[in-house]
């Protein structure tokens, strides 16, 4: 992802790569609220397309399409939605068991020195399991955001 990006125009490039469009997004009539996160606005693009008689998409283009939304929202009310769609900030998440899951700010904004630092932090954990995420409307929670990469101990990184 390049930093000089917008998050929205990041997220879009991702629509693009699961196989959508900006037509998924800007087709739809779903209006994202304040409240809304990631997945209820997945929930809200589903129901509208069984509402107009239209076939349910898959998965991925609306979860893409549901975080371009969410990033347009926070971009045009920063005041509110401060730090969950700010380009080129990853957040990793050790796996340090399986109920116990540490989430900490990667100081890099590329992509792949984001993966040599958060390779660095999980052996300092002493860690096997780690995931990089995007931030996306839904807060900072591990396990929130657009996944980036994942990295397993006895593969390395991988998608």
């Amino acid at each position: 992802m390049n930093s000089n990006q917008s998050s929205s125009e990041q997220f879009g490039k991702h629509l693009k790569s699961v196989g959508g469009s900006e037509a998924d997004v800007s087709d739809s009539t779903y209006v994202v609220a304040e409240e809304d996160t990631v997945e209820s606005v997945v929930s809200g693009l589903r129901i509208e397309r069984q509402q107009q008689g239209e076939p349910a998409s898959e998965p991925a283009i609306l979860h893409a399409s549901a975080e371009v939304l969410i990033s347009r929202r926070d971009e045009h009310d920063p005041d509110h939605h401060a730090g969950t769609s700010r380009p080129g900030e990853y957040q990793l998440d050790i796996h340090l068991g399986a109920d116990h899951i540490i989430r900490v700010p990667l100081p890099e904004t590329d992509l792949e020195a984001a993966k040599i630092w958060a390779q660095g932090r999980i052996d300092a954990e002493g860690a096997d399991f780690g995931a990089i995420y995007f931030p996306a409307g839904g807060g900072e929670a591990p396990g929130t955001g657009a996944l980036e990469c994942r990295y397993d101990r006895a593969v390395g990184w991988y998608r």
